[in-house]
């Protein structure tokens, strides 16, 4: 799973990295409150938010990390507990099955949480404002596109650097023949990311025609929240989200398929000290 500041959610990006950065260093008082502060400006300059608009976009920021002890943390403990005893009994289709009802909870949360405050925020942008955002994101996208026009052969091996890099963050090394093994088998992967993109740009275009009408926060959030809910259909040039996400498990059981236990060991370590770290973060928003 990644995140990518290109996305439709720019606020919500930006969120989820802020925190993602603090579960990263750990957390005391102190850093949670640096950390809302560093949020804020963010979101400030990426919104070229007005004084009025900071502050109350600092006051959401404190609510959402006040909120996130209560309204994840034993979702998060009952994911990494299922997560951990899969990896030491064995994945299957029917587990991982679970794990994906497990995390779509979660996200959800958290993506409820996040739009039911930026929806009063973003319904306040006047009109130069919503040029500026639309104006970054479509630079983003832009920046995307120039990607998509490479030659397919380096696409490709960037695909394959990229998913060898994040099986060898939780594996730890792999041998030659594993990290050949996993290169095969995402060059058999079909390559949707045009397809993506033009999602995306489609996207913009639908939250930029809405928020330029300026409708209220309702109907902000409900545009927002249709976005997430159907954040995996890609259209007719890509295949049915439930296609691609068959797709993901039989990619996490061929990964698991060729770790070795000392392989399995690690995996299982790095998620109890991801753990460890979101679990100090959750604390430390409860104080």
């Amino acid at each position: 799973m990644t995140s990518s500041t290109r996305r439709l959610h720019p606020r919500a990006a930006i969120v989820a990295l802020s925190l993602a950065l603090l579960v990263t260093v750990g957390c005391t008082g102190l850093l949670q409150n640096i950390g809302a502060r560093w949020v804020t400006r963010q979101i400030a300059a990426e919104f070229n938010l007005d004084e009025a608009q900071t502050e109350a976009t600092r006051a959401s920021v404190d609510r959402v990390i006040a909120a996130a002890p209560g309204a994840i943390g034993s979702k998060v403990d009952m994911l990494v507990a299922t997560v951990d005893a899969a990896i030491a009994k064995g994945l299957t289709d029917k587990k991982l099955r679970g794990m994906e009802r497990q995390v779509d909870g979660l996200l959800d949360v958290v993506a409820g949480t996040i739009i039911d405050e930026a929806a009063p925020i973003l319904a306040t942008l006047r009109d130069e404002q919503i040029d500026f955002v639309e104006a970054r994101i479509r630079t983003r996208l832009d920046e995307a596109a120039k990607e998509l026009a490479e030659p397919k052969d380096e696409r490709m091996e960037k695909r394959q650097d990229e998913f060898v890099d994040a099986v060898e963050d939780w594996s730890g090394s792999l041998t030659d023949s594993q990290e050949t093994a996993l290169r095969r088998f995402v060059g058999g992967l079909p390559d949707e990311a045009p397809a993506r993109l033009a999602t995306d740009e489609r996207r913009v275009e639908r939250m930029s025609a809405l928020s330029r009408k300026h409708p209220g926060a309702t109907a902000i959030r409900d545009g927002l929240w249709n976005e997430w809910k159907t954040r995996e259909d890609w259209g007719a040039d890509a295949r049915p989200p439930q296609a691609r996400r068959t797709q993901g498990r039989e990619a996490l059981l061929f990964v698991y398929g060729i770790l070795s236990a000392e392989q399995k060991v690690h995996a299982s370590e790095h998620l109890h000290e991801l753990h460890a770290k979101a679990k100090s973060f959750l604390a430390a928003s409860g104080t």
